[in-house]
């Protein structure tokens, strides 16, 4: 939903203006609550007086009460009422003179400079949850404008400190405000939404309706993205707002006791990249490397034969770019860029950065002799020297798209490149006997990572079962970003899930992000992202007031959650989730009702004690016939967890599995194995033992024929030793999920079943 332009914005910019002509980017507290008197608040009525002749002209008969607060303003100190900034005093020419005294000497005393003070009409109210809340617009670095609904007053850390994450505070993108239902259950989920809308026993009778909390985060949600950083609706930016408390009155209305407000000029325009040049980079027909040695095993020698050994691109269109050689392994090298032919797909980078290598870089953009560049090595950004020559080279780009919106596309630098099933190529500077790829499954999703060596762990981990479409590493994206690839692979029907490593996003453009992940969630695909920079580390740079109380990671989780990505909070959990999503993407989804099988009582407990959003399938009665037919009903009881103990056999242990399988009550299943047990075949043939995991009739085959057959999700657990590796990779080649951990396969098997289909 776009913002709507409302004549009270243009009143509002041009008070900005002055102030921002002025060399002013804070507004004091009186010129706040003028701005919030313009969009529509109720506000106390005030005067700000700066001497003696300001007093003496002061209106008292206007200020309703018997009382007044008066404040002191200055930009120097910001928690007044903790330095004795703040006085409730007489409603009286003289008690309020004896203020603004106070407030002299005070600001002597500290050494700031006073300002003035503003007098303010009392508002009825009392300090507590259901009327104080804090009010809060900020332009985040990722998705830009963000608006904030929680607890306030001077109890505001506190409440951050003590409540669940989403129980004290609402955080949502400005443009997903207008999301009514998911802004309304955000609301719900807080401790403070019930409290003051009389939906507890604490508070029967509403102080306010949950319609007009709706509508004065949309006044705010509608202010941010007129104002932000992206639009071009106005030339100011409002970086921050804060109200903190903003009091609910016994009228039911929102009125504004204290107040902070930065604005600015900044804006931050660019044009996207080429789709088609992300296409030429993904699937190139003409590729050239720079940098590939005719002597030695370099970086741009391994990605040579790594190109050819793909087969795709024949030699005669991959060139390369050398001051000596004629050709190498084959390939033809010219001496000059200038010598090379039309126009490349793609180019490969990986000569180190320095300023002619740059120039160089500068030039195939400037020129368009390539239509996507990758660039390997770091030394950018990493350093001091190389931040120049970045920024030399993001200039390069951005003058030439200005003049073309198709000019090259650039990747990394500081990344692994790309490696692309449909092109053909892998550009990774690894050869494949470190890092084989030739897993069976995965082809349907596609893996975008800023950090290459994660990639590289994630593959090598996954190897034998995980082969992606696409594997892209991005680095210091200085131009090409996880968005731009989501945005040019979301219609691609053959990727059913996305898995992504971020460590930040560019300026602004995590709100592309959200607009693309919600039409890729919304057709029914996954989004599995990780993200790294969770601590509060940098917390204490704006740490001077109360809009510091959600970090970074925290704004960007809840905003991400809100939108359906999955967000796990391990590396385990990412790979967890990668595995579901592979091996049970062709499974039916009917609903929660998990049936579960184990040989190990823990393995019953710790997956009852761990159903997530899951619950336990009532078995129908010829299920429990079945399950009695097959098991020793003297010595067990037969319920939902099915503990058969460690004495069943394998075949025994198929039709329990089997009959859980063929009961309509029953959506999905968990398989528990503690595989030493003597009664199944769980080891390959060797000595010492007549086992043989090859058998038909072993633990592995039966339980594959059954997850074949089925068409219900199902994992396992093989919570055992290495010495049953064979028997968990046996069933994994076949697609079966297996876990060694049976409390990870059930957070897997709820994730994939919470965040399977549209959202």
């Amino acid at each position: 939903m776009e913002t709507k332009a409302e004549p009270q914005f243009e009143i509002i910019e041009n008070r900005l203006l002055q102030y921002l002509d002025k060399g002013r980017n804070k507004l004091y507290e009186h010129e706040i609550y003028e701005l919030m008197d313009i969009l529509g608040f109720r506000t106390p009525h005030i005067e700000f007086i700066t001497d003696d002749a300001g007093l003496e002209s002061l209106d008292i008969a206007r200020f309703p009460g018997g009382k007044v607060v008066c404040k002191l303003i200055s930009d120097q100190m910001i928690h007044r009422f903790e330095h004795g900034g703040i006085e409730f005093t007489e409603r009286s020419v003289d008690a309020i003179r004896n203020s603004l005294n106070n407030f002299r000497a005070l600001a002597e005393g500290a050494g700031i400079e006073l300002k003035g003070m503003m007098v303010a009409e009392m508002i009825d109210g009392t300090s507590c949850i259901q009327n104080e809340l804090l009010l809060s617009l900020r332009q985040d670095h990722s998705f830009g404008p963000v608006v904030y609904l929680g607890l306030g007053g001077v109890g505001t850390e506190v409440y951050k400190q003590y409540l669940k994450e989403g129980r004290d505070l609402v955080i949502r993108a400005a443009s997903r405000v207008y999301d009514y239902d998911s802004t309304r259950r955000d609301l719900e989920n807080t401790l403070f939404y019930s409290i003051i809308t009389g939906n507890t026993r604490i508070k029967p009778d509403p102080v306010i309706s949950g319609k007009k909390v709706y509508e004065v985060i949309e006044r705010f949600a509608r202010l941010a993205e007129w104002f932000s950083p992206v639009s071009e609706s106005s030339p100011v930016t409002i970086e921050e707002i804060e109200i903190n408390p903003i009091q609910v009155t016994s009228e039911g209305d929102f009125v504004p006791l204290d107040a902070l407000m930065r604005i600015s000029r900044n804006k931050s325009r660019s044009k996207p990249p080429s789709q088609s040049c992300i296409k030429s980079l993904l699937e190139p027909e003409r590729v050239l490397i720079i940098g590939a040695s005719a002597k030695k095993m370099n970086a741009g020698r391994i990605i040579l034969k790594n190109i050819i050994k793909g087969g795709v691109i024949p030699k005669e269109k991959i060139l390369l770019l050398h001051k000596d050689a004629e050709e190498i392994d084959g390939c033809r090298a010219y001496h000059s860029i200038d010598d090379i032919p039309g126009t490349i797909d793609m180019a490969v980078f990986t000569i180190p950065a320095n300023e002619e290598s740059v120039g160089l870089l500068e030039n195939m953009i400037r020129e368009g002799k390539s239509n996507a560049i990758t660039i390997i090595p770091g030394g950018f950004s990493e350093t001091e020297k190389g931040k120049n020559l970045e920024l030399s080279l993001e200039r390069a780009i951005e003058e030439s798209r200005e003049k073309n919106d198709k000019s090259a596309v650039v990747n990394g630098p500081n990344c692994l490149g790309i490696v692309s099933r449909p092109g053909g190529y892998n550009t990774f500077f690894l050869p494949e006997y470190k890092l084989p790829f030739n897993g069976k499954f995965g082809e349907r999703c596609a893996i975008i990572s800023q950090s290459g060596a994660y990639l590289v762990t994630l593959i090598s981990n996954m190897s034998r079962l995980l082969y992606p479409k696409y594997l892209v590493t991005y680095g210091n994206q200085i131009d090409l970003t996880v968005t731009d690839y989501l945005i040019y692979l979301k219609d691609d029907p053959d990727i059913d899930f996305f898995c992504l490593y971020l460590e930040g996003f560019k300026p602004y453009d995590g709100e592309r992000f959200l607009k693309v992940a919600k039409e890729i969630i919304g057709s029914g695909k996954q989004i599995i992202m990780y993200k790294t920079g969770r601590t509060r580390a940098g917390a204490a740079a704006v740490a001077s007031h109360t809009a510091s109380m959600a970090g970074d990671y925290e704004v960007l989780h809840r905003i991400l959650l809100n939108e359906g990505v999955i967000m796990p909070d391990t590396l385990n959990e990412v790979e967890d989730a990668i595995k579901v999503f592979t091996f049970l993407n062709e499974k039916n989804i009917r609903g929660r009702r998990v049936g579960i099988l184990a040989n190990a009582g823990f393995e019953c407990s710790v997956t009852a004690d761990r159903l997530y959003s899951m619950e336990l399938a009532s078995f129908s009665d010829e299920t429990l016939d079945k399950l009695h037919e097959a098991l020793p009903t003297d010595i067990i009881d037969v319920y939902n967890p099915v503990d058969v103990t460690p004495q069943t056999n394998a075949v025994n242990y198929g039709k329990c599995l089997a009959a859980i399988d063929a009961d309509p009550g029953v959506d999905c299943i968990v398989a528990g194995n503690v595989a030493p047990t003597p009664f199944m075949e769980t080891l390959p043939a060797g000595e010492g033992h007549n086992e043989d995991i090859a058998h038909e009739n072993s633990y592995p085959n039966i339980t594959i024929r059954i997850f074949e057959s089925t068409d219900k999700p199902m994992i396992v657990s093989v919570d055992s030793g290495k010495l049953y590796d064979p028997a968990v990779e046996m069933m994994e080649e076949a697609g079966l999920p297996c876990f060694r951990k049976v409390d990870r396969g059930m957070k897997a098997l709820d994730v994939f079943l919470r965040y399977s289909g549209p959202r």
